[in-house]
């Protein structure tokens, strides 16, 4: 009998931590989510739930990277943009969200930017990862 309730009080805080757990993660996956998501001619600035801003000006891009995920994101995206200046700045934006059409409009205006090549690597069955442009060529990229 004793080893019953053991075991009974072992399963019950298992699931607790489970839950907690869970719970936990919820919360700082929620904290990634996009409040709002501004272009304007000068920059692309992102405000997170948790009121961290990303934001990179379009002079200053020197790199556009698609990545395709096998999860949602925060966003309810199945993949995203990363908008990067160098390795510490820069804006990562939803794919598949309502911003597409507002970014490849901004896209469009980068030298030697090529719709197709953005357009095969956001179908790429994921994971997947592919730097579509950028200022000085990439090796094995077609930008």
């Amino acid at each position: 009998m004793v080893e019953l309730v053991l075991s009974v009080v072992a399963v019950a805080v298992m699931a607790g931590l489970f839950v907690l757990g869970r719970r936990a993660k919820d919360r700082s996956h929620s904290g990634s989510r996009t409040v709002s998501l501004t272009f304007d001619p000068d920059r692309v600035t992102r405000l997170l739930a948790d009121g961290r801003e990303e934001s990179v000006a379009w002079s200053d891009l020197t790199w556009v990277e698609v990545v395709c995920t096998r999860v949602r994101t925060a966003d309810g995206a199945s993949g995203f943009v990363l908008l990067g200046a160098s390795e510490d700045e820069g804006c990562l934006v939803p794919l598949g969200v309502g911003h597409d059409t507002v970014l490849l409009g901004n896209l469009a205006r980068l030298e030697s930017f090529d719709l197709r090549t953005f357009v095969a690597a956001r179908d790429q069955r994921p994971p997947a990862r592919r730097v579509v442009w950028s200022r000085e060529p990439v090796p094995g990229t077609c930008s």
